[in-house]
C-alpha cells in the first residue's frame, strides 16, 4: 500500500475504528476519548483506494516514549506492508513531536516483535511477565468523554525508595536511578492502570504496589492494575498465576526501545 499515506486518526474516526478492530477492547466511549487525546495517545490509520479504513495502529505515551501498543490490518490487506508502514509513520511522528524515542514489547513469536526489530528497537533487560491484578470496586465512576475536567491519562508517581529497597525481585522498566526519588511511570490503558514498576510478587511487594497505585486507579475508575514481575522470580510468578492475577503474556517479554539520539536504520520498502 505504498501509494496510500498513513493519516492520524481522530475522534470522528471512532465508528470506523470500532467497526474494523472491535475497538481493541475499549468501550466506544473510551475509544473516542483516546482518539481525541492528542497529547496522550496517537492512532494512525490507512484507507483503501475506496476510502475505507483498512489498517489501524494504536500507540500511547508511557514514560519517555511513544509506546506502540497494537496493530490491526483488514484480512484482504494483510501481507501488503500496511502494518510496517503504520509503525514507521508513528516513529516519524514521535520524532517530529520531539519525543525521546519509541518503545514496544518484545514477545517471541508475535508479529509485533518482528515490526519492532524492523524499527530498530533494542531489547532492554530484564525479562518480565506482565500481570493484571483485579481491584476491588471503588465506587468511583470512570471518566466520560464529555466531562469538563478530565483527569490526566498518564503521569508519574514519586515514591519513597524504601518501597523497593533491598528487594531483589523489584523491577522498573524505565531504569530508576540508583539514588534519589523513585519515579514510577503510569498510563491508563482502557480500564487498566499500567505501572512501569513492580516491587515483587510476595505479599509485601503487592501491598506496596496497591498502596502506591490503588488510590490513583480508583480516581480514574480503573478496575485492574497491571505491573511487571521479573521472569526469574519463578516462585512469585507461579503464585500469581494461581492467585487472582492474570498473566498477560504467554512467555517472558522484555521492553524494546529506540532512542532518537541513536543512529536508526532506514525504513524498509512497503
Amino acid at each position: 500500500m505504498s501509494d496510500v499515506r498513513p493519516r492520524r486518526l481522530v475522534a470522528a474516526d471512532a465508528p470506523a475504528v470500532h467497526a474494523l478492530t472491535g475497538g481493541f477492547g475499549l468501550t466506544p466511549e473510551l475509544l473516542r476519548r483516546e482518539l481525541a487525546a492528542d497529547g496522550d495517545f496517537r492512532w494512525a490509520g490507512l484507507d483503501d483506494p475506496a476510502g475505507r479504513l483498512c489498517a489501524v495502529h494504536r500507540s500511547l505515551r508511557w514514560g519517555p516514549y511513544l509506546f506502540l501498543k497494537g496493530v490491526y490490518v483488514r484480512e484482504d490487506v494483510r501481507g501488503s506492508g500496511a502494518a510496517v508502514q503504520l509503525a514507521f509513520a508513528l516513529r516519524d511522528a514521535a520524532r517530529a513531536e520531539g519525543l525521546p524515542g519509541v518503545a514496544a514489547w518484545f514477545e517471541p513469536g508475535m508479529p509485533e516483535s518482528a515490526i519492532a526489530e524492523l524499527l530498530g528497537l533494542r531489547r532492554q533487560a530484564p525479562m518480565v511477565h506482565r500481570f493484571a491484578l483485579p481491584l476491588a470496586p471503588s465506587g468511583g465512576a470512570a471518566p466520560t468523554a464529555g466531562a469538563a475536567a478530565q483527569p490526566p491519562l498518564r503521569g508519574e508517581l514519586e515514591l519513597p525508595r524504601e518501597c523497593a529497597a533491598d528487594r531483589s525481585a523489584a523491577v522498573d522498566l524505565f531504569g530508576a536511578p540508583a539514588d534519589g526519588p523513585l519515579r514510577v511511570h503510569w498510563v491508563l490503558d482502557g480500564r487498566r492502570l499500567v505501572a512501569s514498576a513492580g516491587f515483587g510478587a510476595d505479599r509485601d511487594g503487592l501491598a506496596a504496589l496497591l498502596a502506591a497505585f490503588g488510590p490513583l486507579a480508583a480516581a480514574h475508575g480503573a478496575d485492574t492494575l497491571e505491573f511487571p514481575v521479573r521472569a526469574s522470580d519463578i516462585i512469585g510468578v507461579l503464585q500469581l498465576m494461581h492467585g487472582r492475577a492474570e498473566r498477560r503474556n504467554r512467555v517472558p517479554v522484555c521492553l524494546g526501545a529506540l532512542s532518537f539520539a541513536q543512529r536508526e536504520p532506514g525504513s524498509p520498502p512497503c
